[in-house]
Parts: structure tokens; C-alpha cells; sequence
């Protein structure tokens, strides 16, 4: 393949994954917000139900069902946001692509430029296509450790 043929094949799956990625963001937020609100609505309806119970059994009875609807609900919710959050973190990662491409395109052309001796640009080079090559760090989540990126917890 040509440069522009590749540039453009590039580009149209990055334009893909976008537009993938974004609607899974779209559909996730969408599903927790409808989790909540049910979660919500159950939660008044058996409040109502409880107040207007005869016996106190009955109060009882809707009162645990509202709390269960409302943790289960919760719990959906919880889940959706998370997936959200996944899609986010795949949107980062999106956009970050440029940036991390200029950096090495920014290396290239310093080797280039500078007065290295053949073997000085071999070893440049060969630095550069292990950086490219090598996966990106784990990012550190708030209030971890550096270094502790994908070590597990206690428990």
C-alpha cells in the first residue's frame, strides 16, 4: 500500500473504533440513568404501598421489597457506569494516539538532525522502535501507589 492508500485505511478504522466507542459510552450512560430512575420509582412506589398497607406485615413486606429494588437497581446502575467509564478510558486512549505519534516523530527527527556517529544512531533508533513497540504503563488510579498499577488488593 501507498502512504495516502494507508493514511486513509488508518483513518477510517480510527473514525470506526470512534464512533464505537462513543456509542457504547452513549448507550451505557443511557442504561445507568434508566437504571436509576427505575430504581428511584420502584423505591417511591413501595414506600407509597408501605404507607398505605392495612397490617404491619404488609408495611413490612413493601418496605424490604422497595430496599432490594433500590440495591438491585444500584447495582445495575454500578455497572453501566463502569462499562461508561471503560469507553472513556478507550476514548483517552484515542485521542492520546496523536499526541504519543508527534512525540516519536519529534525523537525521529531529532536522531536525524543531530551529529550521532552510524553506530550512536543505530542504538537511537533501535531505543526508539522499543519504545514504540512496548506497550503503555497501566495508568495509576487515584489514591494507588506507583508501581502498584494492576497488582491486586488486599482480600
Amino acid at each position: 500500500m501507498t502512504l495516502p492508500e494507508l493514511w486513509t485505511v488508518t483513518h477510517t478504522r480510527l473514525d470506526l473504533y470512534h464512533d464505537i466507542a462513543t456509542g457504547q459510552a452513549r448507550s451505557s450512560f443511557r442504561n445507568a440513568q434508566a437504571a436509576m430512575i427505575t430504581g428511584f420509582v420502584l423505591l417511591i412506589v413501595f414506600v407509597a404501598v408501605a404507607l398505605q398497607a392495612s397490617t404491619t406485615a404488609g408495611s413490612v413486606v413493601a418496605g424490604g421489597l422497595g430496599a432490594v429494588s433500590a440495591a438491585l437497581s444500584g447495582f445495575v446502575a454500578r455497572t453501566f457506569v463502569k462499562s461508561q467509564e471503560t469507553a472513556a478510558a478507550h476514548l483517552r486512549a484515542y485521542f492520546d494516539q496523536p499526541l504519543e505519534f508527534s512525540r516519536y516523530l519529534a525523537a525521529e527527527r531529532l536522531i536525524a538532525d543531530s551529529a550521532l556517529s552510524e553506530e550512536q544512531r543505530a542504538e537511537a533508533l533501535t531505543a526508539l522502535v522499543q519504545a514504540m513497540v512496548t506497550p503503555p504503563a497501566a495508568p495509576i488510579a487515584p489514591g494507588q501507589a506507583p508501581g502498584a498499577a494492576g497488582q491486586a488488593g488486599p482480600g
